[in-house]
């Protein structure tokens, strides 16, 4: 009988020779399990440990195991994430588990084998370490490096040029030489006397071609339609109401529409400040739809209250700017209660074509890569910074290479372009809004759908440019919605006297008073986005400063990462933001604070003659 189990958190060892369990990794695993309340559910041929949760099994079963690997919210709604059929079908386990949870790892478990699959994009990281004495997978970076501290003393150059650039490494790169991450559509399998093997066979892939003989009323029918059945399958077992995250955008104001359309009920929330344009929007938007609606408040110091959750969900590896979501929390609802994001919606409806590839028509891979990289390659002169603060040049040529063996040539060059954007970008930047917001909610990613991702990007380019179908949706289906104008442009999709006047009124208000505001209360962005530099006022940028001056030893002690802050090198950091660079600062400094925080998950220092400066709390 197939055993299911539900686990937020999970651990894999496997020692390097048969029955040579006696070696330091393995009293290490044994010893971190017992500090965690692990329960070590197979303990022959190889270890393997779980978080639970008001579940117990028998330690020593030779029976197959079903370990769902799934976030906490998942845990904590009512949900059935447990899977009935106790065949070994991975098409019907997938398929429940994409329903239910959508973010998972998938671990089928045998006495001398065991096979790991995970969600097509996997947002739920497992990482990967081969040490002397075996092979360690772990959920967490954490959990890894307590079992083994070498793993973390060295630092990968080329993920940590790719991490100050853009704020993610890329592929399966962590910012540590020793550890990797799964990559997108892999399968990791290990057996007895056969060993590990590793497949990306559940990689996205455009399934049909180019539908370019599609009317344009018939392609909306077909999204509009698609969207719908997506939001039923995810929300149809949690519950009621639904949350929804609604912002000054398009891709919010479509899913509330949409939902309202679905008979759901649904309350709709916003987080920012009184003079922010987006907030403004969003009320218009749910007044319009008739909807709940509440602000949420915005302290000026949620970067700096939530980077410990950042660091112990995300493990450093992505932009802590992304904080900014975590917002949502304020929301008064119980944990495990459903909430809807948006997740994907952008790339798929076309929006980094235009902003990325206005006046190319890509007709090539190699011009992808090259448009790609004139994109996510920082100005000269905070490339220079970079360098000069790292100390070493950054390997462009190699970079490239990585971009160009990650676009998927099976497709059109635009659409790989697409692919690569979802692939890497959101699945390094966007996604931790899931893995965040998922220790609380049932977090529903409706786009994150692979039949609506095939009707969107099977659409010709020139309906995906600039949003256009998507722009059309809204035009067609929710004029009403359509009238409002986006946060970040000035017309309606459909001219509307009465809601451009208001915007006028508004920006003028607004422009009129938030100097004089600033003023009075050191306050700096005008824009919401803005809060998630860390560097709202004066006040916390000197804190920003403060700690990359004090405790810019620590890379070095923790991951042999040795900064060059001479006071030259200070003086521009601190400059950086007044030139309009506020993400050098941030990242040094998410960096550092990513050193302090892995040393002091630590029983101790990996460097045993370093001396460790007192960090600046952040909390």
């Amino acid at each position: 009988m197939l055993d299911n189990i539900i686990t937020s958190q999970f651990l894999i060892f496997v020692p390097r020779e048969k029955n040579t369990f006696a070696t330091g990794t393995q009293h290490a695993f044994e010893k971190h399990c017992k500090s965690k309340n692990f329960q070590i559910i197979r303990s022959k041929n190889y270890f393997f440990a779980i978080n639970t949760h008001d579940h117990q099994t028998d330690t020593s079963t030779e029976e197959p195991l079903l370990v769902s690997h799934v976030s906490p919210g998942k845990i904590l709604s009512n949900r059935s994430i447990e899977i009935a059929n106790s065949d070994n079908n991975w098409k019907v386990w997938h398929r429940h588990l994409e329903t239910e949870a959508q973010v998972y790892n998938l671990i089928h478990s045998l006495e001398t084998s065991f096979k790991i699959e995970s969600d097509a994009l996997g947002l739920m990281p497992m990482y990967r370490c081969h040490t002397s004495d075996g092979l360690i997978i772990s959920s967490k970076i954490l959990d890894l490096v307590s079992i083994f501290p070498d793993a973390i003393g060295t630092a990968d150059r080329n993920s940590v040029a790719e991490f100050m650039m853009m704020g993610y490494p890329l592929s399966g790169r962590t910012l540590h030489k020793k550890i990797t991450r799964a990559q997108t559509g892999e399968v990791f399998e290990w057996s007895l006397g056969i060993g590990e093997k590793i497949t990306r066979p559940r990689r996205l892939r455009i399934e049909g071609k180019i539908r370019s003989d599609t009317y344009l009323h018939q392609a909306l029918v077909d999204l509009e339609k698609a969207l719908s059945q997506s939001i039923v399958r995810y929300t149809q077992h949690g519950d009621s109401p639904i949350n929804v995250a609604l912002s000054g955008g398009f891709d919010s104001r479509i899913l509330a529409a949409t939902i309202k359309n679905c008979n759901l009920d649904l309350n709709t929330f916003t987080y920012g400040r009184w003079h922010h344009r987006e907030l403004r929007t969003a009320r218009r938007v749910a007044k319009t739809l008739d909807v709940n609606h509440k602000i949420l408040k915005y302290p000026l110091d949620h970067y700096y209250l939530k980077l410990p959750l950042f660091m112990s969900t995300m493990e450093g590896h992505g932009d802590s700017k992304t904080t900014q979501i975590t917002n949502l929390f304020e929301i008064d609802d119980r944990e495990g209660a459903p909430l809807i994001h948006g997740f994907l919606s952008d790339p798929i409806a076309g929006s980094h074509l235009s902003d990325w590839f206005p006046t190319h028509d890509l007709k090539s891979y190699d011009e992808v890569t090259d448009q790609l990289m004139e994109v996510l390659i920082p100005p000269t002169s905070q490339m220079t910074l970079l360098q000069d603060v790292l100390g070493f040049q950054f390997d462009l040529d190699h970079f490239r290479s990585e971009i160009h063996s990650e676009l998927s040539e099976t497709e059109k060059p635009y659409q790989a372009a697409v692919l690569w954007d979802i692939e890497n970008r959101q699945r390094g930047l966007i996604s931790s809004h899931l893995l965040m917001l998922g220790q609380k909610f049932d977090v529903i990613a409706p786009f994150y759908n692979k039949e609506l991702l095939n009707r969107w990007i099977t659409m010709p380019r020139i309906g995906l440019d600039k949003r256009y179908l998507q722009r059309q949706l809204l035009a067609n289906s929710f004029p009403h919605l359509a009238k409002i104008p986006r946060d970040e442009e000035n017309s309606p999709i459909i001219p509307n006297l009465k809601n451009q006047l208001l915007l006028f009124i508004d920006t003028l208000a607004r422009k009129s008073l938030l100097r004089t505001y600033g003023r009075i209360f050191g306050y700096r962005p005008q824009s919401i986005w803005s809060l998630g530099h860390g560097m709202a006022n004066d006040s916390q940028r000197n804190l920003m400063n403060s700690s990359i001056q004090e405790n810019q030893s620590l890379p070095e002690e923790v991951f042999g990462l040795k900064l060059n802050l001479n006071t030259s090198l200070l003086n521009k950091i601190r400059q950086a933001p007044d030139d309009g660079d506020f993400q050098t600062p941030r990242f040094i400094f998410q960096l550092i604070e990513y050193a302090r925080w892995t040393q002091a998950a630590m029983e101790k220092p990996i460097h045993q003659n370093s001396e460790t400066k007192r960090p600046l709390s952040c909390t």
